[in-house]
């Protein structure tokens, strides 16, 4: 497949772009059916000395990105399953050469797997084209799974996927728990890293750069795992989902935002420039893109 005629340009999703000052590439990124359903291009800036860090989210009108509810605590309740939010997490899945995910995220999925034809099927050949196409080795992104407790389930079908790569980042002591529940010797997929009880960016992004040839690291939370991102400055573009609808925070307010527990003064706050807005018409969904 070539990836240019696979789907007709006709396509079943209506993206329209509002705003659009993102780097234009000099020739189309893109395939051409994907380029049509996104209505532009997409491209990232040069990796330099360390990965590019994006991260995505959906949230309603009231800023809230989780519900909170046992079984409902994912973003499909939160987008209410829109088909044009779920394009744009599978584009951005296309793009990146690693997705990373906490444990909880981890743990409430466990059917999941973080590639773009999870989430978007109907295009999954168009996918591997592209990511062909530009130059990625695997036709998958590298699963890096953040669990500094080591609350993480190794028997998950995921670890046993021969086509996808999976990893799993740990503290001692999370190691130190996944050696009492699964043996002294833990597979190659668990890296330890050095440092306290909470994994710092700096030495996950350092490791994912220089062993794993990472450029483009995709985020997708959860809040708390964002929260030290945000907090040592290692976010460089936003990707937001707006859903038109208001949930509320809950009565203990325990329904959080994107950026989870942070309270930044306003000396620090992290301030976004708009790249890009497009609107899906039919379901009033919002998609924004800012470089922080």
């Amino acid at each position: 497949m070539n990836g240019l005629t696979t789907y007709p340009i006709e396509v079943p999703l209506k993206i329209t772009t509002l705003y659009d000052e993102a780097e234009i590439p000099s020739s189309p990124n893109l395939t051409n059916v994907l380029r049509t359903t996104y209505d532009g291009d997409l491209c990232f800036g040069e990796a330099l000395r360390r990965p590019m860090v994006i991260c995505n989210f959906v949230q309603t009108l009231d800023g809230i990105v989780s519900l909170k509810i046992p079984g409902k605590s994912g973003g499909a309740e939160i987008s209410g399953n829109n088909q044009e939010d779920a394009f744009f997490m599978a584009i951005l899945r296309a793009c990146a050469d690693a997705v990373m995910i906490g444990e909880d995220t981890f743990r409430n999925a466990p059917g999941h797997v973080w590639t773009a034809g999870c989430v978007y099927p109907e295009f999954i050949d168009e996918f591997q084209t592209f990511r062909k196409q530009i130059g990625k080795t695997y036709l998958h992104p590298l699963q890096v799974i953040v669990s500094g407790r080591g609350h993480v389930d190794l028997t998950h079908p995921l670890f046993r996927n021969g086509e996808i790569r999976s990893l799993v980042l740990t503290t001692r002591q999370g190691a130190a728990r996944l050696q009492q529940r699964y043996g002294p010797t833990l597979p190659a997929t668990v890296r330890v890293l050095p440092g306290g009880a909470v994994l710092a960016p700096a030495d996950m992004m350092s490791l994912l750069h220089a062993e794993y040839g990472i450029n483009l690291l995709l985020h997708e939370g959860g809040p708390s795992l964002l929260a030290s991102f945000l907090e040592q400055a290692w976010l460089d573009e936003i990707f937001l989902t707006v859903s038109p609808q208001v949930v509320g925070r809950g009565p203990r307010g325990e329904r959080p935002s994107f950026s989870g527990p942070v309270g930044l003064p306003p000396e620090q706050a992290v301030w976004g420039k708009l790249l890009s807005v497009k609107w899906a018409a039919k379901s009033g969904h919002l998609f924004l893109r800012y470089r922080v």
